[in-house]
This record gives structure tokens, sequence and C-alpha cells, in this order.
């Protein structure tokens, strides 16, 4: 039985400029559970949405998808998400004046009668260029405001109808020959 392995292919006549070839490894986690947040101020990792790669080249990039399920227990800004490569935030909106600088900003409407039932999807993909071939752990975090709560995966109501759902959320990484 024979075997061909190899790093990379590259056409004949090379790749085009601004090219780049296709993807090394994937991988995916996905959070089925709830998890809540309080307090003014305050931000937390988003349990089970954090993975490790190793890039097999210097040269490669990380393609970062995630998507997220937040409720809240009150209207108006709630909060934001946040995307990290190791402990630098990446994906983020420019500094301007006082603006706080985030991947996805918390709004839940208080419309329809208040927001206990109301949930918000966010999601977002990003490429980055680690470079560097050591392990590189991409994470989501959520950051509180106001002295509301969030929540993960649920709404505020939380009771045992069709009504409250439970969601899922997820990170996937692939690595992208440069």
């Amino acid at each position: 039985m024979s075997e061909l392995r190899t790093n990379r292919i590259v056409p004949r006549d090379g790749l085009p400029s601004g090219s780049s070839g296709g993807i090394i490894q994937v991988k995916s986690a996905t959070k089925t559970d709830t998890q809540s947040i309080s307090g003014a101020g305050s931000s937390a990792d988003i349990t089970g949405l954090s993975l490790s790669i190793t890039p097999t080249r210097a040269d490669s990039k990380i393609l970062v998808m995630y998507s997220v399920n937040t409720g809240a227990t009150e209207g108006g800004y709630n909060g934001a998400i946040n995307l990290f490569r190791d402990s630098t935030q990446i994906y983020l909106g420019d500094a301007a004046g006082d603006r706080e600088r985030v991947s996805n900003l918390i709004s839940i409407s208080n419309t329809g009668g208040g927001t206990d039932y109301n949930m918000v999807h966010l999601s977002g993909h990003h490429l980055d260029s680690p470079s560097t071939t050591s392990a590189t752990t991409y994470k989501v975090q959520i950051i509180n405001v106001g002295g509301r709560t969030n929540y993960i995966n649920r709404n505020h109501h939380n009771g045992d109808t069709a009504a409250t759902p439970r969601t899922a959320s997820s990170i996937t990484l692939m690595e992208i020959a440069g």
C-alpha cells in the first residue's frame, strides 16, 4: 500500500500574487450549557469557547469564526463580546474618543413586553496572522455593563416552556496556508 504525504502543494507556475493555499487543519468547539455574568464592568471568558491551535507554518493565517447566543435582564446596551488571541484583543473597532472597542455589541430590545424572552445572536469571522508556529489560543469573552446580568445560551426568563429555548454557541479555527 502506498501513501503520499505533503505539507504543501504549489502549482507548477506558483501561486498568483496575493493568493493563499488551502486549509491545513480545522478545530472546533461547541458550548451547549449556559453561563451568566453579573456586575457592572465585569468580564469573563465564555467557558467552552476557547481553542488552542499550533500553526504548522509561520506564514499561515488562522480563520476564526464564532457564533454566540445571549440574553440579558434588561433592554438597551447590555454588554459586548470580544475576540482574543492569547491575551491580545483582536477583531475590534477603531479607537474613537471614549468609545469602547469591541467585536460585537449586545443590545437586547425592550419592545414587545420586555426582555425576559429576548435573545441576540452574535457572530464574527476574522482572518488573523499570528506569525508563529507556537501554540496559540483564541477565545471569546463577554463584558457586562450597567449592573445587568448577561446569559449565554439562554434568555432571562429561563422557564421550562417552549418560549424559553436553550441554544448553542461555537468557535471554529482554520489554519490557512500562507
